[in-house]
């Protein structure tokens, strides 16, 4: 799928280098990674290359791509951008010390400085669904990493007080400090009142620990909520999740922003154009009742078979 993207790009190219050549360029840098995992930058891609008025660059980062290299090829074809995907190519390009206009994507954070937009689903979403789908909960629970995720509590506690929630971030500097807090909250935790919301953040080893994350809340009846798809399909309550496509498009504006004036104060921007999944099974166990109006809202439903 790569390739056929790679193609229409450099079809772009061509067709900028014998049209208009004011059409701003801009380079799109993908990590490269495995066919399983190359889907959401495709969708990422697409979503670029969908907005006209541009002629996109393909780069494609490998562990043998440098600063120099990069600078060449972007002197070579006179680029005028450049958008990041993926968790580290932006720093490829800050090692060039170009002065362009540099927005990233399809990541979880960048440092302070850099415009982006984040897999991290905006709070204000997760805090509205969760209301709409369970209004008697008053408490969550949160284990996050400031490299990570620090940036986003800060928007989330805000956004917790106007939804009358009381958010209690607990923040962890390990792995081993990450399994002992979800460890402690899964003694304490209350059913009906509390929740548990698991955000994109390595630090815990969530594969590991979600099956036990499941069983307690199961057994419980306390909400369990998520940034990443296929818990929901395992059994969390629901998710919000990028989409990709429109991502893509939207990182293509912030961009255009960019290029029309370059000292704009940088942001870090959480998703907002998202989708929502939800357990059935899960809403059923803790007595939810989903009419068809609201389970029209939801882009993934599970089980599949029900």
């Amino acid at each position: 799928m790569i390739i056929s993207i790679l193609a229409v790009l450099y079809q772009s190219k061509a067709h900028a280098e014998h049209g208009n050549n004011e059409t701003p360029r801009i380079a799109v840098l993908f990590p490269t990674v495995s066919e399983q995992h190359s889907q959401m930058f495709d969708q990422i891609i697409n979503g670029i290359r969908s907005i006209p008025g541009y002629s996109f660059y393909p780069f494609r980062v490998t562990s043998e791509s440098n600063s120099d290299q990069l600078r060449e090829w972007s002197e070579q074809n006179f680029i005028d951008g450049y958008i990041a995907l993926g968790q580290s190519t932006y720093k490829l390009v800050l090692a060039t010390e170009t002065k362009l206009p540099l927005i990233t994507g399809g990541m979880v954070s960048a440092p302070p400085g850099i415009n982006g937009i984040s897999l991290s689903a905006d709070p204000e979403a997760f805090f509205r669904y969760l209301q709409l789908l369970n209004p008697g909960v008053t408490r969550v629970y949160y284990i996050y990493s400031q490299h990570n995720n620090g940036w986003l509590t800060e928007r989330a506690r805000k956004i917790s007080r106007e939804y009358k929630i009381e958010f209690i971030a607990l923040e962890v500097n390990d792995i081993k400090e990450a399994t002992l807090e979800y460890k402690i909250i899964l003694k304490s935790i209350k059913s009906k009142t509390d929740a548990l919301w698991l955000p994109l953040d390595n630090i815990a080893p969530l594969d590991f620990l979600l099956p036990d994350i499941l069983k307690e809340a199961w057994d419980r009846n306390f909400v369990v909520f998520s940034n990443n798809l296929q818990h929901t399909r395992r059994g969390t309550l629901f998710s919000l999740y990028p989409d990709h496509y429109k991502q893509g498009r939207r990182l293509v504006a912030m961009m255009q922003r960019r290029l029309e004036d370059n000292n704009i104060k940088p942001v870090l921007l959480a998703s907002i154009d998202l989708n929502i999944a939800v357990n059935i099974r899960t809403a059923a166990h803790l007595e939810m009742t989903l009419e068809k109006n609201l389970l029209d809202k939801f882009d993934q439903i599970y089980p599949a078979n029900n």
